[in-house]
């Protein structure tokens, strides 16, 4: 073993650069088919390890997956696979771990043959691992998969159901605010959504010119946001605290006279906007960023005076204005009630003192909770 990895080894050298493109093409199909040639080889062997427990009388490992992780490194769903598979060679997988020593069909595909055949009933394995594995023999890795969901959906309609049941349980998305006032990002999506997701950016990933030298992982959070601004800008989306969704910007009075789409803010002494519902907190804009969010925005204006307290109705009206409640949120951030500290939007507007028991409907009377 140790003279066959000195000599692989040994072929990595300067000399392969001077091949010719066919030569090289030849030379990397082979060294592909010497490597599946090496995983059945290796499966094998495995089937035979495991078979005889001894990962556990030689390292005293829990499993032979266990001894795969610790004695070759490998991540624990590999291993875990892995074992899966050189148990099958024993019986259902015998035909395509053949055809991999062979050359006919690659690990990969053996894995996925492997996967789309583990949950349907016992009494159809045999036939559909036959017939995978002759279209491994004609087809990549990829149409392997599509078979076996397919058969997955047509021989257990109940289990594929089960299974996409399952997936979309495990749906989720974080939004994590970072201190500098970035956010990270992270989720998992069900098939359905994400095809939904992929669709409407797809417009998104296109260059818009030639100098958009942006990445396409710039261009799909580019075009993130256009979906969400375009769907706030439609009345489609589920009122919150009692209005439509709207993205707020605070602007002082002055600084929103002074914004221009030339002004840079260079030598500005206005008081900055800002963002009063970010995550974090309230997040203060650049002139360009502003010069964005104005450009088309609707202004409604909030007087304060020199006790904070705008728009009192008195007893004229029980129910608080939308611009009341939007000096509300500035006021107060959030919900007031002891130890929360939900957003303003996911609050409600409640009198101290009851209306019907004499409240009046003003800001010294309102309270988010």
């Amino acid at each position: 073993m140790v003279q066959v990895l000195s000599q692989v080894r040994s072929w990595t050298t300067p000399d392969g650069m001077a091949r010719s493109a066919p030569e090289r093409a030849e030379w990397l199909a082979g060294l592909r088919q010497l490597i599946d040639a090496a995983e059945a080889v290796f499966t094998q062997e495995l089937a035979t390890f495991d078979a005889r427990g001894d990962g556990e009388t030689l390292h005293a490992a829990g499993s032979t997956a266990s001894w795969l992780r610790g004695a070759l490194r490998m991540a624990p769903g590999d291993a875990t696979g892995r074992v899966q598979i050189a148990r099958g060679t024993r019986h259902l997988l015998a035909e395509p771990v053949q055809q991999l020593a062979d050359g006919q069909v690659t690990f990969d595909q053996v894995r996925a043959i492997e996967r789309a055949t583990r949950h349907l009933p016992d009494p159809v394995k045999p036939d559909a691992v036959t017939m995978l594995t002759e279209l491994a023999t004609q087809a990549d890795v990829a149409a392997v998969r599509t078979a076996g969901q397919r058969l997955r959906h047509v021989i257990d309609p109940d289990g594929a159901l089960a299974d996409a049941d399952k997936q979309f349980d495990r749906r989720y998305l974080h939004l994590s605010p970072l201190l500098d006032g970035m956010t990270a990002v992270d989720g998992l999506l069900d098939p359905e959504a994400t095809t939904v997701l992929t669709t409407a950016l797809a417009p998104f990933l296109v260059p818009t010119s030639p100098d958009d030298h942006r990445t396409t992982a710039q261009r799909r959070a580019d075009g993130l946001t256009e979906l969400a601004t375009t769907a706030l800008n439609t009345d489609q989306l589920p009122h919150l605290g009692g209005g439509p969704t709207q993205l707020q910007v605070l602007i002082p009075y002055n600084t929103l006279l002074t914004t221009t789409p030339t002004n840079t803010g260079t030598g500005a002494t206005n008081e900055p906007a800002q963002l009063p519902e970010h995550p974090t907190g309230p997040h203060y804009l650049t002139p360009p960023v502003l010069d964005r969010l104005v450009c088309d925005a609707a202004v409604a204006r909030i007087l304060l005076g020199p006790d904070n307290l705008p728009m009192e109705l008195g007893r004229s009206h029980r129910l608080f204005t939308p611009h009341q409640r939007k000096a509300l949120a500035l006021r107060d951030g959030g919900c007031r009630f002891p130890h929360c500290n939900r957003p303003a939007r996911y609050t409600d507007a409640h009198h101290i003192h009851p209306w019907q028991h004499g409240g009046t409907t003003d800001l010294t009377n309102l309270v988010n909770s």
